[in-house]
């Protein structure tokens, strides 16, 4: 009895379990806002002075906050469908599109620019296109890399930026992994050819002669033999 006497009235307030349930949480929050809340809450807990209520409700608004955030991706995910769906003409999706992207949820932001780039590549709006794969450039995924990477330059291509679609085609090979390394080599081909370096073209097209199977084998032999005999 002494001993319950002498503590804090907001620990005498306390639920039991409360502090560790705190602590399990502060494990597991998902960022730095709700890392800072949870920190208050426990290392504060003591001079709270205002008993079980104010805690049962600060716990309750972090609870609250994170559910808004789960629902709200839920209600953005919602929104892009709605956008898919309805907006099947290329320019109009387009700007739907362009629309949502400014308030999109980083999770769904690949997925929005990657539509985006598509329709605009197919409405011919290749500046938008350009800028569109340029930020998936920057993914951690070395597969997203390459991939924006060919789809940039051929937006470029596209653009008539054949100089800049080539210069971007050379970092790109020497920097993709091998598995790709085919793909890459054609689009660098037609790129070199476009921009007028014939050297790199042939190069390029000799190399997909070389290593390149089945019914593509042919065009490339003559596009390398072409050159050469242009050389």
């Amino acid at each position: 009895m002494d001993e319950k006497k002498n503590q804090d009235p907001a620990q005498q307030a306390l639920t039991p379990g409360v502090i560790e349930q705190l602590e399990q949480m502060k494990n597991t929050a998902p960022d730095d806002t709700a890392q800072r809340l949870l920190d208050f809450l426990v290392d504060n807990l003591k001079s709270i002075a205002l008993g079980c209520g104010v805690l049962v409700l600060a716990v309750g608004i972090y609870a609250g906050v994170s559910h808004w955030r789960t629902s709200q991706a839920g209600k953005a995910a919602d929104a892009l469908g709605v956008i898919l769906i309805q907006k099947t003409e290329p320019k109009a999706r387009v700007d739907a599109l362009e629309a949502f992207l400014k308030d999109a949820p980083g999770p769904l932001r690949p997925t929005v620019l990657l539509e985006l780039a598509a329709s605009a590549m197919v409405s011919k709006q290749y500046a938008k296109a350009s800028t569109a794969w340029a930020e998936l450039e920057g993914s951690s995924s070395p597969d997203m890399k390459v991939i924006a990477g060919i789809g940039h330059a051929k937006s470029l291509l596209l653009e008539g930026k054949a100089p800049e679609a080539l210069t971007l085609l050379k970092a790109l090979k020497a920097n993709s992994p091998q598995s790709y390394a085919m793909p890459v080599t054609r689009q660098l081909a037609v790129a070199a050819e476009q921009a007028g370096d014939a050297k790199t073209a042939l190069e390029a097209y000799t190399e997909l002669a070389t290593k390149a199977d089945g019914p593509g084998k042919p065009y490339f032999e003559f596009k390398a033999n072409q050159l050469k005999a242009k050389s």
